[in-house]
């Protein structure tokens, strides 16, 4: 593999495809969420939750921050021709995931009773949830490789080869431990099992995953072997200097990122303690929690997989550009990041807020008409939290390439604070009960933006171009919003005279998001968004160039 391939070169398109293969990957995991609302009871899906809150945040202390890391680090040795210190630094990322993440999996298997007791079921799960910290290691080591090239394709497959094992794995697991539960006289337990057999489907996605770009590499391996014989720039970096680099970028991203998931942690945390207070049962917590975080965040977390990819994507490139004092390009791939976030957020955000019920009653139909509601209410206030938090997830990147990996931990520690003072008086004076937790992460996420996008602003002069990034994305997903609703309620007032209300619901809601997907589309080349270059760059762009023009939109 070579820089020279031109992968590095076109940013968008490799963001792109990130996208596209999170986007997908995110809807498996939805389906499989859906499945499991069959299998498990809102208590069992709040046990699930509550472990896989915990796990996240453990695993990001442990190598969640590698990926960016290696990525960073290697770019920028890529782009000087100092492949000998690829590979060091590629070897030395394997050895620390090895003693942190082996560190890691120990503590949590032993401690999980401690980490869940406000919900003491969800222990199961978690303890099985422990190996696959230690897994994810070595898979985020490889992922930072390829993505350091700029090649964002086997990290997109690894994602469809995890989400697949873990849907598969996760329900048929669920399914015989729950089994397993009666048939052992714990019947009372059935839940907790079922919870805990759905996350070894986690663990085992995570392993097929690794195994995928484990071959992947090694077929790439003789091509940074040959890199290597080649490179006599003279600088090799020993492994204790490596070590130390690696430690000096990956811990700010740790910081960073710890505060933002312990953020969700604490919200648990305090949403359990407080709303016990005020005398409601422990299981009808459970309940009400995984509204928010498997139902809610399972949608929402859709566009946020989009942003993700284009911060993992952007890292690499403007890194290089840093490194050689490209000012110049280093904007130019801010420009791109922060416009592709705006293109592909606020339309989901609008659609959320327009049809959230109607998708919500298609996809989640074994919900209540109330849970329903709620979930849907939660999809309109987050609509504010998935743009800030997708600019937020580009900001983010963009200061870890340019080295100002403390600022986003900065910028975090000011958003959890501020965010901890609003959320605990909104549950207990206003009694907002789990919208509290939409409310207090919209703040968060604003917070964080303002802090961040001011010292990006600063460090590189950067003056944002408002219509294009801001002004023709919201306009066009208001077109667009506006269309879907009236498409969505005229056709489900016509069909649900000759038909039942499920089905009507599920034609008109299929029929006004394609058609809303063709109006944002049209309404971004016609307000001015879309120019063929940019199409060019997304998969299939030519296709999309041809489809344009042949609509005369182009």
């Amino acid at each position: 593999m070579s820089n020279k391939t031109g992968l590095k070169k076109n940013f968008t398109l490799q963001a792109s495809i990130l996208a596209a293969t999170s986007i997908v990957s995110k809807i498996l995991g939805m389906l499989y969420s859906v499945v499991f609302l069959y299998i498990l009871t809102k208590e069992g899906n709040g046990y699930y939750g509550t472990a896989q809150s915990i796990y996240y945040l453990v695993l990001v202390i442990a190598t969640f921050s590698i990926p960016a890391a290696v990525s960073k680090i290697m770019s920028e040795c890529i782009e000087k021709g100092e492949y000998r210190n690829v590979k060091r630094i590629f070897n030395c990322a394997m050895l620390y995931v090895l003693v942190v993440g082996g560190i890691a999996a120990i503590v949590t298997y032993v401690f999980a009773p401690v980490m869940v007791k406000e919900v003491s079921a969800a222990t199961l799960a978690l303890r099985i949830l422990a190996p696959t910290i230690f897994i994810s290691g070595f898979l985020s080591v490889y992922r930072g490789y390829f993505q350091a090239y700029g090649n964002m394709v086997p990290t997109s497959i690894s994602q469809i080869v995890e989400q697949i094992f873990n849907v598969i794995v996760s329900i048929v697991a669920a399914i015989l431990f729950m089994k397993w539960a009666v048939a052992g006289g714990m019947e009372d337990r059935v839940q907790e099992f079922g919870a805990a057999g759905g996350t070894l489907g986690t663990g085992i996605a995570a392993l097929a995953s690794l195994v995928y770009l484990i071959v992947l590499f090694n077929k790439e391996k003789k091509t940074l072997d040959a890199n290597v014989k080649t490179d006599h720039t003279g600088n090799v970096m020993t492994y204790r200097e490596v070590l130390k680099l690696l430690l000096m970028i990956a811990t700010p991203i740790i910081f960073s990122s710890f505060i933002y998931n312990v953020n969700v942690t604490l919200d648990m945390k305090i949403f359990y303690a407080t709303m016990e207070n005020m005398g409601i049962e422990s299981a009808e917590l459970a309940g009400s929690y995984a509204l928010y975080n498997r139902y809610y965040l399972v949608l929402a977390n859709v566009p946020l997989a989009m942003a993700t990819a284009i911060s993992s994507a952007i890292i690499p490139g403007v890194s290089s550009a840093f490194a050689v004092n490209n000012i110049k390009e280093c904007n130019r791939k801010v420009q791109q990041g922060m416009q592709l976030t705006m293109v592909l957020t606020v339309p989901c955000a609008i659609g959320f807020a327009v049809l959230g019920k109607p998708i919500i009653s298609l996809i989640y139909a074994k919900l209540s008409d109330t849970d329903t509601q709620i979930v849907a209410n939660l999809l309109l206030l987050g609509g504010i939290s998935i743009v800030f938090y997708g600019i937020s997830s580009v900001l983010n990147g963009v200061l870890q390439g340019i080295g100002k990996v403390n600022v986003p931990v900065v910028s975090a520690i000011v958003a959890l604070v501020l965010h901890l003072f609003l959320l605990y008086p909104m549950i207990t004076v206003f009694g907002l009960g789990v919208y509290a937790l939409i409310i207090a992460t919209a703040a968060y996420a604003i917070i964080v933006v303002i802090v961040n996008y001011g010292f990006m602003k600063k460090a590189l002069q950067y003056k944002m171009e408002w219509k294009q990034t801001v002004g023709v994305p919201l306009a066009s997903a208001l077109v667009m919003g506006l269309v879907a609703f009236l498409v969505y309620w005229g056709l489900d007032f016509v069909l649900g005279k000759v038909m039942g209300a499920y089905v009507s619901n599920a034609i008109a809601c299929l029929v006004a998001i394609g058609i809303a997907a063709m109006v944002y589309f049209i309404a971004m080349i016609k307000i001015g968004g879309y120019t063929k270059e940019m199409l060019l760059a997304f998969p299939k762009g030519t296709l999309l160039i041809k489809v344009a023009e042949k609509l005369h939109l182009l």
